[in-house]
């Protein structure tokens, strides 16, 4: 029905295309995105580079081409488009944004630095570059810059758990675990369906070695976040150390029925060494080996 729907609004973008050259670019525009969401993505592609032979000057279609590859994780592809869309419009934010991204994932760090610098000149309150760009700093050990970040992006959206999650990190880091602790819990109170801020609490409270505090911690984010199959996992490493190991079979039994690698983790993991003498852990083996060649 859904796709039926779309492909009705394509009958009617294409009546509509004739009216004027820039609700035909806009129709164009809508089109294509149209086709990417129904994963036709080479006549996405193809109304793309359309528009830029009739509107060479707008940067939309440049940085539709780089989503496209993007998208597919063809990063250094998707670095060549946004760079030529930000070439017909040095002000579009969106392609900057999603370059310095790029640029992340493609292990230029310093370059994306600059390139969220970049959007933060032309828009001050944009959460996600200050955001993005404390990240990056954590990751290239530069604490104090990436606190600097957090907090204006706290500035910016108040209370918002992914940057109070960041600041933890960073806090961690540095070795100040109450600090740290203080953030996850508020990133928390923000938002419970972010199942990192458990997980690094407990962590945290691990490192103190408070472990039934820890396993307080993560049992509550695996209750917020069913699906989580990592809170599983680091659950059951807690109560394996605590001597649960009944309790953590079963745990790793529900990370593997999500994530069949957690499995192939508790194989080797240091902590898990009892788990793997239970009486279910060999039927559980079986079970994973199973599943992989049906699906093979």
């Amino acid at each position: 029905m859904r796709k039926l729907l779309l492909y009705v609004k394509l009958g009617i973008i294409t009546i509509l295309n004739g009216i004027s050259a820039k609700a035909r670019l806009k129709r164009f525009l809508e089109h294509a995105l149209i086709y990417e969401r129904l994963g036709n993505v080479f006549r996405s592609a193809r109304i793309f580079f359309r528009i830029i032979k009739i509107f060479p000057e707008d940067p939309r279609s440049y940085y539709g081409i780089a989503m496209l590859y993007d998208n597919k994780g063809r990063y250094d592809k998707a670095i060549t488009w946004y760079e030529k869309s930000i070439k017909a419009d040095p002000c579009f934010v969106p392609a900057r944004f999603f370059l310095a991204n790029a640029l992340y994932e493609t292990g230029e760090k310093n370059l994306s630095v600059e390139c969220y610098k970049n959007v933060i000149r032309l828009d001050p309150n944009n959460f996600w570059a200050y955001n993005n760009m404390g990240s990056v700093y954590e990751e290239l050990d530069m604490n104090t810059e990436a606190l600097e970040c957090f907090r204006r992006a706290l500035d910016i959206i108040p209370g918002h758990h992914k940057a109070l999650f960041n600041m933890g990190v960073v806090y961690s880091k540095m070795g100040y675990e109450k600090k740290a602790q203080e953030y996850y819990w508020e990133s928390i109170r923000g938002c419970n369906k972010y199942p990192y801020s458990f997980l690094n609490l407990s962590l945290s409270y691990k490192k103190e070695d408070k472990l039934d505090r820890a396993i307080v911690v993560i049992s509550e984010g695996i209750r917020c976040n069913p699906h989580a199959s990592f809170l599983y996992y680091n659950r059951a490493c807690l109560l394996a150390i605590s001597g649960y190991i009944d309790e953590a079979f079963l745990d790793v039994a529900r990370a593997a029925k999500l994530n069949p690698s957690y499995f192939s983790y508790a194989e080797k993991d240091d902590e898990l060494a009892d788990v793997r003498m239970h009486p279910g852990f060999k039927a559980l083996k079986k079970i994973i080996s199973s599943e992989r060649n049906n699906d093979e």
